[in-house]
């Protein structure tokens, strides 16, 4: 079936006239990363698709297709079956992959309801790092210091940008403002752990080692950053912070100036600018503390979930969370196994899935756990098969709405909700907290507003009161935009100049996050240690297609090499 739809999509591509209508089914999703546009693009339904590519097909010239072993079924919903499988080719730039998923359509022939296509590799650049992955050429530190990439922030971000733009031959210096690499997982609270197994979270050239365990607890996570690093070498400055940023752009420069603590201050230019802090928890962003009226007369304490590392630091009898994302769960958690009386305030639904549910998936469908697993590789392409748009209207049924969780007066999203459009926040990975819920050792208290505190506790809008004697405000973080980021670290001027990022655009892709950002030679990464490996190589391969001079004029499609 694989190989007559391949033939049917090769036809289709080099015919006379452009056309998919042999290959594509009427409702079909193409999305592009990199193979045919220099950006990421989703486009979905037939006419739209066939409109958008057919001058990018026609410039990259497709050829040399190659069907790869591993062609699967998989199932989405309780009724939907797919083929899916994996097909290489070259366009005149560079190698690609394309992942397909086929339906069958009225005709009973197989077509193609997804296809997401992706560069893997520009032609004549050669991979630097092998499978013994050689170190980086040691660093020469000097006061002034001239690099082809900055990368500004040395979490997994970042680390994995700087590892696959030295991989391409392409000198990248990183700076992180902490004393050292890691610092913003171990400062979190100590419950923490990732909430995917350890086969889904390594970065790129350097697996996370056999002893973390299944869920890597966050001191592990900062371990493995510092060894990632010093495995491969990676140019980084710590204790380092901007003080001034210039862009020159008759000679696409921008001029950093780096102070360091104890030391004497440096200068790097470069041309292209990686911001890589983040834009939450993990970023340096401000903690958001909300003003509520007579705090003042409280006799408990009130703090920041930010602040919070364990209940033995604490060691409340009577604690109220605020919030109901996945730090206000897990420290409601953590407080209930140590004996407080824990009550949770959600304010508005939260999507709930557990780790058992991602668990199925990754191990099922996905195949990053299990027996005869893939290479990562392989794995991360069958992740991202189908795009975010195209699981609208089935991602609901992946939600898992815990027994009795909303008898407790919990909160839940309707069926027209999306638990992927929460990303980044607004939803929870369980670990055991709804199971505390259902079981009445965590309360529940929703619906209503905050009115003020009491000396006791909190009052809300409809005179109910909480009694505690520690409130912990899980209420997320100010300046978390990507736009103010950008103002935070380089200045008002090139803040200004940057597209509104971070959000979703029309074609449900990520605004401005590891693609063009609206202001030349400035990139964004941001996202989980998934996001990190698997994303860092588009934001690579951008960058060097730039310094290949592959683009056009304006940046909006490619030149032949």
């Amino acid at each position: 079936i694989s190989s007559v739809w391949l033939a049917a999509l090769i036809s289709d591509l080099s015919g006379p006239s452009f056309t998919l209508k042999r290959s594509f089914t009427n409702d079909s999703y193409w999305r592009d990363l990199l193979a045919f546009t220099p950006d990421f693009r989703t486009l979905h339904a037939l006419p739209e698709i066939q409109c958008f590519f057919s001058v990018p097909v026609a410039l990259a010239r497709p050829s040399r297709f190659r069907l790869l072993p591993g062609v699967r079924h998989r199932r989405i919903g309780p009724t939907k079956t797919f083929i899916q499988g994996i097909v290489q080719f070259h366009t005149v730039i560079a190698q690609c992959t394309g992942v397909f998923t086929l339906t069958q359509s009225e005709d009973s022939s197989w077509k193609a309801w997804s296809f997401v296509t992706m560069m893997d590799q520009l032609s004549g650049v050669v991979d630097r790092f092998s499978a013994h992955t050689p170190l980086c050429r040691p660093a020469e530190w000097k006061t002034t210091m001239e690099y082809t990439a900055v990368v500004v922030g040395a979490g997994q971000c970042g680390l994995s940008v700087a590892a696959r733009l030295e991989n391409l031959g392409i000198s990248t210096l990183v700076l992180e403002r902490s004393s050292a690499i890691g610092n913003s997982w171990r400062s979190r609270y100590e419950s923490l752990e990732t909430n995917t197994p350890r086969a889904y979270n390594h970065l790129p050239f350097v697996a996370f080692p056999e002893g973390c365990g299944k869920y890597i607890p966050c001191r592990d996570v900062a371990d493995y950053l510092e060894n990632y690093q010093r495995t491969l070498g990676l140019h980084v400055l710590t204790s380092a912070c901007i003080s001034a940023t210039s862009y020159d752009a008759s000679s696409s420069t921008w001029i950093l100036s780096i102070s360091l603590s104890g030391q004497a201050s440096v200068t790097v230019t470069a041309r292209h600018l990686i911001g890589a802090t983040g834009t939450g928890t993990m970023g340096g962003a401000l903690p958001f503390m909300p003003s509520i009226p007579e705090k003042s007369s409280f006799l408990g304490s009130v703090i920041h979930s930010s602040e919070y590392k364990s209940s033995f630091c604490v060691g409340a009898q009577k604690v109220v969370v605020v919030g109901a994302g996945c730090s206000a769960h897990d420290i409601a958690q953590d407080m209930a196994n140590h004996g407080s009386q824990a009550v949770l305030v959600q304010r508005s639904p939260t999507a709930v899935v557990s780790r058992q549910t991602i668990d199925r998936l990754l191990t099922g469908n996905l195949r990053y756990v299990g027996q005869d697993v893939p290479a990562t590789e392989i794995a991360d392409r069958f992740y991202i098969a189908l795009p975010l748009t195209s699981l609208q209207n089935h991602q609901y049924d992946t939600m898992e709405i815990h027994a009795h969780i909303d008898q407790r007066g919990y909160l839940l999203p309707g069926p027209e909700d999306n638990f992927l459009h929460r990303i980044p926040g607004g939803y929870y990975i369980d670990r055991g907290c709804a199971k505390l819920i259902t079981s009445g050792k965590i309360t529940v208290k929703s619906g209503h507003e905050i009115s003020h505190f009491s000396p006791s506790g909190l009052v809300f809008d409809d005179g109910s009161r909480v009694v505690a004697d520690l409130v912990i405000l899980a209420t997320g973080y100010s300046k978390t935009t990507i736009k103010q980021v950008a103002e935070s670290l380089f200045g008002a001027q090139v803040a200004d100049a940057v597209h509104e990022l971070g959000g979703w655009d029309n074609d449900n892709e990520l605004a401005g996050v590891w693609r063009p950002t609206g202001h030349d030679g400035l990139w964004f990464a941001e996202g989980d240690l998934f996001s990190a490996r698997f994303y860092s190589q588009f934001l690579a391969l951008q960058i060097m297609a730039r310094e290949m001079g592959l683009l056009s004029p304006d940046q909006r499609a490619y030149i032949s090499c």
